[in-house]
């Protein structure tokens, strides 16, 4: 009698030895992931004969090795969208002005379209094809398509990361392509026109902040008198202030389907979430101590004494941020108030007005200071420095500028390294040969 050698067991890697059914098939079992609990998920792999069935056994475990098989119903992408939103998307986004943007751009293009109801291993690159051919018919730029591109793609790289989903299809598709970024700038003369016009407004020191040093709106307006240091002429940007709209309160299971009857979430009685809050500049390049020109120190200050005239006469709070911290703000409404962002605009474009410049944006005064320091000759990371730039692909954005600066270095250059030309050699008249010269000498002998 022999004995047969025992068989070696087999792991979880490999799935089980496949075995004939009682129907005819051949079935084997593989472990295709885990629960939450740590509960092994399994699942099984079918053939007519067993070669068919350890092939497809083997496919079926390939996936699983290279993260492409995925188990269970799937969300649809309404719903991952809102999962990813609440509970993954603030680890890197912390930001509340940039969730925020994320959630309107889902509401306004993926919620209301039959897509957000398809599950996401139903996903197709022309499901989003199609939303993206919507969004260009409506007359959206390349700019928002591309930014809800890019949420998706985010999204979806989470789900394929969990095991939500096996492939992202967004990455079957070409990203779309926005259209070059020209900045708006105003000439020196224009500038000049503006500064000048700013003499006669209460609002002097907030324009010449912006032409000159160029913050971001809700930086400018999120300052405080404890970030200006008047005796070392510094201003400390480390802040900005920012709106948030406000949401229906009166149905918190579902927020876009409000029972008040109210149109607006503003004007619902139980509203939420809104509001004026003050955070971190969007990077930690943002955070800058940065030395003022002297028309705008003398500016301030000229503020600063008008405040505090304003302040003995009429009723003044210090406003307090959604932490409780007081904020006594440069830039804000008579009582100490923040002031409205769109307050500010109406006050910019009626500067341009009184200067008789064409109208534009407030962060083209932006893009005015950092072309004007670039043209001054400021080094190129001094003025990263004051913009708050985190990456130098920023300056890409002046490329035209930069161009002038190079040509600019290059005659410098070629003057320096020029060859000198000879000196003339001097024509006399009065030169004569040593022979003339000998014979003139006889001359006189005789």
């Amino acid at each position: 009698m022999t004995t047969s050698e025992p068989r070696a067991k087999r792991g979880n890697q490999e799935g089980s030895e496949p075995r004939l059914r009682k129907d005819g098939y051949w079935q084997a079992n593989y472990v295709a992931g885990y629960k939450p609990s740590g509960q092994a998920i399994l699942k099984s792999a079918y053939g007519k004969t067993k070669a068919d069935c350890t092939r497809k056994l083997r496919e079926a475990l390939r996936e699983v090795h290279a993260g492409q098989s995925t188990v269970g119903l799937k969300p649809r992408l309404i719903e991952w969208l809102d999962y990813w939103l609440a509970n993954i998307a603030p680890a890197t986004a912390k930001s509340p002005q940039t969730r925020k943007g994320y959630s309107n751009k889902i509401n306004s293009h993926i919620r209301p379209h039959r897509l957000a109801g398809k599950r996401l291993d139903k996903l197709t690159p022309t499901d989003f094809e199609m939303i993206y051919a919507a969004m260009r018919e409506s007359g959206l730029s390349e700019t928002s398509i591309l930014g809800l591109h890019a949420i998706l793609r985010r999204a979806l790289n989470m789900s394929v990361k969990r095991g939500v989903l096996g492939k992202n299809p967004i990455l079957l598709l070409d990203a779309p392509s926005p259209e070059p970024f020209e900045p708006q700038v105003y000439s020196t003369e224009e500038v000049r026109r503006m500064i000048a016009a700013t003499k006669n407004r209460d609002d002097e020191a907030r324009w010449l902040l912006n032409l000159m040093l160029g913050p971001r709106q809700g930086e400018a307006l999120g300052l405080t008198w404890s970030d200006i240091d008047f005796e070392n002429g510094k201003i400390r940007i480390e802040r900005e202030l920012f709106v948030l709209p406000w949401e229906h309160g009166c149905n918190p299971d579902d927020p876009l389907a409000p029972k008040c009857g109210r149109r607006f979430g503003r004007h619902c009685p139980m509203r939420r979430g809104g509001g004026y809050f003050t955070g971190a500049p969007k990077s930690v390049a943002g955070v800058r101590s940065v030395t003022m020109p002297g028309p705008l120190l003398q500016a301030l200050l000229r503020h600063a004494e008008a405040r505090k005239t304003i302040r003995a006469h009429e009723p003044w709070t210090v406003w307090k941020d959604q932490d409780g911290v007081e904020r006594d703000l440069v830039f804000c409404r008579p009582g100490g108030m923040p002031l409205y962002s769109k307050a500010d605009w109406t006050a910019w474009r009626e500067l341009l007005a009184e200067a008789k410049v064409p109208p534009g944006r407030i962060h083209d005064g932006r893009h005015t200071a950092a072309t004007t320091m670039l043209l001054l000759g400021v080094p190129q990371r001094v003025v990263m420095e004051i913009l708050g730039w985190s990456q130098i692909s920023m300056l890409q954005r002046y490329q035209h500028v930069l161009d002038e600066m190079h040509q600019d270095v290059a005659d410098k250059l070629s003057a320096h390294w020029a060859e000198p030309e000879p000196e003339p050699v001097p024509q006399l008249d009065n030169v004569i040969s040593l022979q003339d010269r000998f014979r003139n000498r006889g001359n006189f002998g005789a």
